[in-house]
């Protein structure tokens, strides 16, 4: 697995917990299966380059955005739209990403992964848990 390879699940899995996207309904989008949408978020394998564009177009992107060297950013409007933000915070996180520190842009970009993993973890978490009590019948109160 190569750096840009981490960067577009990293990325990917970003634009899905952000904008509420669920796997299916992108796998749907895409004509392909929920697993091939697992296989690309894992880092297992990459979309073709038709998907890629599919994806990119699905969320309002640039392609060049999923790549390591990536630097085309939307709009900051269309952008604040589109994830959900407020215009104010995604200028700043614009403003951000335009410093000339690739130290700092690493530092967020790694940040971002690791709250995306985490939020991934407790989803996963919270769906085991779930499936668990839909499958353990509630115990049933005697009349007394």
């Amino acid at each position: 697995m190569n750096q840009s390879t981490d960067k577009f699940d990293c990325r990917l899995k970003g634009l899905l917990t952000i904008s509420g996207v669920e796997r299916g309904e992108l796998a749907r989008h895409l004509g392909v299966s929920v697993p091939t949408v697992n296989r690309w978020l894992n880092g297992i394998s990459t979309p073709n380059v038709y998907q890629f564009r599919e994806i990119a177009h699905f969320f309002g992107m640039p392609y060049d955005w999923f790549l390591e060297d990536g630097g085309g950013i939307p709009d900051a409007d269309d952008l604040a739209v589109k994830l959900g933000l407020s215009p104010e915070t995604v200028e700043a996180l614009l403003e951000l990403a335009a410093s000339e520190s690739e130290e700092v842009l690493t530092a967020v970009d790694d940040a971002v992964c690791a709250v995306i993993a985490a939020i991934s973890a407790v989803y996963d978490d919270l769906l085991r848990v779930a499936e668990k009590s839909v499958r353990t019948p509630a115990p049933r109160e005697t009349e007394g």
